[in-house]
């Protein structure tokens, strides 16, 4: 009992085992061969269907030995693996895949004949775990790499193409080796793979054009490392030769006339070049030998054939005999032209004509005599049949029906002319075949056993569709221009030829018909029109009888022409300040043409206009308006108009004088701002008892500038002048507001009392206009400030419109800002603007820019550049609480510093004090016992120091080693810098 109890124990256990190995399978080959300097991947997979592994992608490799687990790879212990393996190792896995795939790079000859395994999640051991290490897998390291696999498939012919492969083995898919081969890659692909055994397999596979019979290929393969290997292949193409050629094939051949007949053979081995030889061996034949493309080659035999009635409907024949001994041969049998002088007369019609259904044919016809031609010939056309002889033409008799009333005779029959004329062409006369009989018997009184005349007929090819007509434009398109249009077409009917229509332009038609050869006509119609700016295209369409239609067209891309710019109102000899209108003005075609006219004065107005002066002509004018300053005295006023496609320019030479007038009781010349305003001074003495009752301005040209009666004023002036002056203080100061650039005057001024008008010599003044303002000045600033210190500042600007004075704009936030006004001479003010601001607190250079914007918007800006040193009292500052004031800071300062000297005072006299009896009490109160100040409160006093920020500016503790935080300045003061040293250093 105890024997069966044992035995069904150890059954048990063994059972166990064997279900734990079949629980995990780990599959990887047990032999890899690996490249030296290469990669090498060894591919390793799982799987199982119980006990789970809880980290699947923890994957670590080891090296099999008696006794330890040596680490071949271990992404959480790297230091641990051991030194032939270390860095060189990595574990391709996934947490779903079940992979345990190994990576070695570079391979080196130490992992030669290693025995490693995986082991999958090896923290996690259990009773039932895998033993990994039962399966291995040894490395075997070689330093010469397998040579390439080359595979040719196809036709191995010379010219033709074949596929080439190219295949190695590798085991490094990671880093897979690189293909190359020594022929010309045409649409290469590149496959890899991978085979059962872990090894890789890529391919590179392209096609070959065969070039000659013995051609090499040879590929190369470069692995990851550098080791290469090389093979080769050798093709043993067979040559192909081409069935040989005979041009013309079909061609008639006029007797007794030479004619050119080639014999062709094409190959694809220059080295098998074929003898060609003709079974006329009497006549004359030479051989050209040339390369065709790629592996073709051609020899063309051009034999001279004379050929003679009998050798109608005999064999022309070309032999070929290769170099390896291969014949080849060709015939074409010949058709000859007779002249049948044998039967005394003879014909010559053409082979074949071609014709549109519908149409009209004529098929030319001549005939000949051997002797004299007999008197009232009878000419007969018959269809060509292997049995009888149907009618197509006869005066005498009934013609087949599908001719009947379609056929007549062109020409004199006299003159040997025996063409046909066939009108109104079915698609029944297709492939028929006419031949004619001219002789005073009938065809059926001859006997025509061995004859034929099958080789003499002309065969009628009927066509339902129409050939499109050729359009053409002679000359480029353009504008405004003439250009000519043809089309054409050709037909066989000149009785009756196609009509012929251009559309899309405007003019007429010229019609011109030329016979091209024998039965064909070309009929051209070409038109003459003056190219518009809408033209598109032109469509040229063809109507032939039958109703067949065609249609041709092309685009005309039309060209825009343009003129040279021309400056129509050039400028003379200009007064500075004074308008003066200046016009460019340029002519063009096409509308969408309109160009840009820019000046090289771009401050100045100007205004454009363009207007259509004919159908397809437009012009565009440019006005400037021109005012002078003598810097622009010898310069050049250059106008320029921009077209889509290109430019033109035209210049002048600009000379400007300045005027001169001698002043009285106005100035005889005064500058104005445009757009702004202008005050001109004006005064005048009257000792009259009854005042004046009226000032007056006029234009000395014309016309009432300023009258208290508004309709008399000039339209341009209304609303725009009034006097400041009082008239009885004898000011007559005139304002003009909104000055326009031709508001130069001169303007004078007149007075009236009652209906007494009053005069004043040396009243008018010229009014000089500026575009821009004057620029503002600055006073000097200090070169280096520092941070936080106040600086004054001035700007000042000149102007003459006081009414309206200048703004100003700083670009610094200022504490103070003063602005004044005071006139410099007559009529001309100054406006200074004052401010006081404090510099910033950070180094570097910084810009102070003051802008005057004057009166309606115009403005000129001023810039000086200071630089701004940070001091520690601006810092300090910047860094206490902003409720405490400057004046307490400092004199919690001042006591710190006099506690520090009390307390010095006392350790210096310590030892002299021993010596010394002590002081009576009532001096120790004077030996520095005294109690510090009391702190100041705010608003006990303007006359304590700290409160006084307001009046006085404050002074800071380091104000006795450096410069003054306050900087005046002023227009007529020196600024030096001072000499002391920054507190910051």
């Amino acid at each position: 009992m105890s024997l069966l109890i044992r035995f069904l124990l150890s059954f048990c256990v063994l059972g166990h085992f064997y279900n734990i190995s079949r629980a995990w399978h780990v599959k990887m080959p047990s032999n890899i061969r690996g490249i030296l300097g290469s990669c090498l991947v060894i591919p390793c997979s799982f799987d199982y269907f119980e006990n789970p592994p809880r980290r699947p992608d923890r994957v670590v490799w080891y090296q099999y030995v008696n006794h330890g687990y040596p680490l071949v790879c271990d992404s959480w212990y790297q230091d641990d693996v051991i030194g032939i393996f270390k860095g060189r190792t990595q574990v391709l896995t996934s947490r779903f895949n079940k992979k345990c795939s190994l990576l070695i790079y570079p391979v080196k000859w130490s992992h030669h004949r290693q025995k490693i395994y995986p082991w999958v999640d090896p923290e996690y051991i259990t009773r039932s775990t895998y033993r990994f290490f039962d399966t291995t897998v040894t490395i075997e390291v070689v330093d010469t790499p397998d040579k390439p696999e080359i595979m040719i498939s196809g036709i191995m012919k010379v010219g033709q193409s074949v596929t080439v492969q190219c295949t190695v083995y590798h085991t490094c898919p990671t880093f897979p080796p690189t293909l190359s081969l020594n022929i010309p890659l045409l649409n290469p692909r590149l496959s890899q793979g991978s085979l059962p055994d872990g090894t890789s397999k890529i391919t590179l596979t392209t096609t070959l054009s065969i070039e000659r019979d013995h051609q090499t290929v040879e590929c190369s393969v470069r692995h990851t490392g550098g080791l290469t290997a090389t093979a080769s292949k050798t093709l043993n193409a067979q040559c192909s030769f081409s069935p040989l050629t005979i041009q013309p094939t079909s061609e008639e051949l006029n007797e007794g006339q030479a004619s050119k007949i080639t014999c062709t053979a094409s190959y694809t081995c220059v080295n098998q070049i074929p003898t060609l030889t003709w079974n006329y061996g009497n006549m004359p034949a030479s051989t050209d030998t040339s390369k065709t493309g790629r592996a073709q080659w051609r020899t063309v035999s051009t034999l001279t054939f004379t050929a003679s009635s009998k050798e109608h409907g005999r064999s022309l024949t070309c032999y070929a005999r290769s170099t390896q001994g291969q014949r080849q041969e060709v015939s074409i049998t010949l058709r000859v032209k007779r002249n049948m002088h044998s039967r005394g007369w003879s014909f010559t019609t053409p082979e074949r004509i071609t014709a549109i259904r519908g149409s009209c044919i004529i098929i030319p016809c001549r005939f000949t005599y051997s002797s004299s031609q007999p008197a009232d010939l009878r000419v007969i056309w018959y269809l060509f049949q292997s049995n009888g002889y149907p009618a197509v033409f006869d005066q005498r008799q009934n013609v087949i029906s599908k001719f009947s009333g379609r056929t007549s005779l062109i020409g004199s029959v006299r003159a040997g002319n025996c063409s046909l004329k066939i009108d109104s062409l079915e698609m029944s006369h297709n492939q028929d075949r006419l031949y004619p009989w001219v002789d005073q018997n009938l065809i059926t009184s001859y006997h025509t056993l061995g004859f034929s005349f099958y080789d003499k007929t002309t065969q009628i090819i009927v066509l339902d569709d129409a050939e499109k007509p050729q359009l053409n434009i002679i000359g480029i398109p353009r504008v405004g221009q003439q250009s000519r249009v043809s089309c054409s077409v050709r037909h066989s009917c000149i009785s009756a030829p196609p009509i012929l229509t251009l559309n899309n332009i405007p003019g007429q038609d010229v019609i011109v018909d030329t016979q091209v050869s024998d039965a064909v006509w070309e009929r051209k119609v070409e038109q003459i029109w003056t190219v518009k700016e809408e033209d598109q295209s032109v469509t040229c369409t063809v109507n032939y009888r039958g109703g067949q239609q065609a249609t041709s067209d092309i685009k005309l891309n039309v060209e825009c022409p343009h003129d040279n710019i021309a400056m129509i109102k050039r400028p003379g000899n200009e007064t500075e300040g004074v308008a003066q209108s200046v016009i460019c003005s340029v002519s063009y075609k096409c509308k969408k043409n309109t160009p840009t006219i820019m000046w090289n004065y771009k401050d100045m107005q100007s205004s454009l206009h363009t207007k259509k002066i004919s159908s397809d002509t437009y012009s565009t004018v440019s006005n400037l308006t021109f005012i002078g300053s003598l810097r622009d005295d010898n310069k050049s006023l250059t106008c320029t108009a921009k077209f889509v496609k290109g430019e033109t320019s035209d210049s002048a030479n600009l000379h400007i004088t300045t005027l001169h007038v001698l002043a009285a009781d106005v100035p005889f010349r005064f500058n104005a701002l445009t757009r702004s305003c202008v005050v001109i001074p004006c005064s005048f003495q009257y000792q009259g008892d009854v005042p004046l009752t009226r000032g007056i301005w006029i234009k000395k040209t014309g016309g009432v500038v300023y009258h208290n009666g508004r309709s008399l004023v000039l339209d341009h002036f209304k609303d725009r002048t009034r006097i400041l002056g009082d008239l009885n203080e004898g000011n007559c100061s005139l304002e003009i507001d909104d000055i326009k650039p031709f508001d130069n005057g001169p303007f004078c001024f007149q007075a009236e009392k009652g209906n007494v008008k009053y005069k004043f010599n040396n009243s008018c003044v010229f009014v000089v206009m500026k575009a821009s303002p004057e620029n503002p000045v600055m006073t000097p600033v200090p070169a280096e400030v520092d941070a936080g210190s106040t600086i004054t500042v001035s700007c000042s600007v000149k102007h003459t419109c006081p009414s309206h004075p200048p703004l100003f704009s700083w670009s610094v936030p200022n504490i103070t800002n003063k602005v004044t006004h005071a006139m410099t001479q007559q009529g001309i003010w100054e406006t200074s603007s004052t401010i006081t601001f404090m510099a910033a607190g950070r180094d570097g250079i910084k810009s102070l820019t003051c802008t005057a914007i004057s009166w309606r918007g115009k403005q000129q800006a001023s810039t000086v550049e200071l630089t701004v040193k940070g001091s520690v009292m601006y810092q300090l500052r910047s860094s206490l609480p902003v409720v405490i004031p400057v004046s307490a800071l400092v004199l919690i300062l001042v006591i710190i510093a006099a506690v520090f000297g009390v307390i010095i005072c006392r350790r210096r006299k310590h030892s002299g004090d021993q010596l010394r009896p002590p002081p009576r009490p009532e001096k120790r109160h004077h030996e520095g016992l005294d109690r510090p100040a009391r702190p100041v409160k705010r608003g006990e006093g303007d006359e304590r120091v700290g409160w006084q920020n307001e009046r006085n500016p404050r002074r800071s503790f380091w104000s006795r080693f450096s410069r003054s935080n306050t900087a005046t300045v002023k227009c007529d003061t020196q600024i030096s810098k001072q000499r002391f040293p920054s507190p910051e250093k």
